[in-house]
């Protein structure tokens, strides 16, 4: 093979490694956030919605309250909940659900019910524990 041959494709090569490279830091800090996905934000209440901390009694949820590892949202018969997340990840959650966010980072565990997750495309996706279940969302 011509020495000039082998000089243009070893340039050729590491140019593209360089671009991927590139490409893969610039993808890294989305998905190395994942304290975004530890803490919400009750974003909607429609009827029952209480908070189940792990350390205290169960409450109603107000606006804006803070969910965090630890405590549970549950919606009572016809009732559902938003939670947002600083990502702007949200949660909506239909009747009867028991939502709780996960121990792992960009986890969230769902111990029954029904729910509905967007997750924005640049943010890494996220985890979903139901019972036997678990799932993976990337945008």
């Amino acid at each position: 093979m011509n020495t000039d041959y082998r000089s243009a494709m070893n340039a050729e090569i590491r140019s593209i490694l360089t671009v991927v490279v590139v490409v893969f830091a610039g993808w890294l800090p989305s998905v190395v956030r994942g304290d975004q996905l530890k803490e919400a934000q009750v974003t909607q209440i429609i009827q029952d919605v209480r908070l189940l901390p792990s350390n205290a009694s169960p409450r109603p949820a107000v606006m804006r309250d803070n969910v965090r590892e630890g405590t549970a949202v549950q919606t009572g018969v016809q009732s559902r909940s938003e939670l947002t997340f600083k990502d702007q990840t949200i949660t909506r959650l239909g009747e009867k659900t028991i939502f709780s966010v996960g121990k792992g980072a960009r986890t969230i565990d769902v111990g029954s019910g029904q729910f509905l997750l967007y997750v924005p495309k640049s943010s890494g996706g996220a985890k979903v524990k139901m019972g036997a279940v678990t799932a993976a969302i990337t945008g």
